[in-house]
């Protein structure tokens, strides 16, 4: 859906909560494409931080 008027209140979360969480989650997102990026360039470097990484963001995204 891409619309939703709901989302706040069934989120239980307030605006600014809510734009803080998704702000933090797309920097996050940010940086682990750039390390990626650097990873694809030097293969021998950032291993698994880019894995690691979405992993973690996963866990936290599935309990919201």
């Amino acid at each position: 859906m891409i619309f939703d008027l709901h989302h706040l209140k069934k989120s239980n979360l307030s605006y600014f909560q809510h734009a803080i969480r998704v702000i933090v989650i797309s920097v996050k997102l940010l940086l682990l494409s750039i390390v990626g990026i650097i990873h694809a360039i030097f293969p021998v470097v950032f291993l698994k931080t880019v894995s690691n990484g979405i992993k973690k963001l996963y866990d936290q995204i599935s309990n919201i």
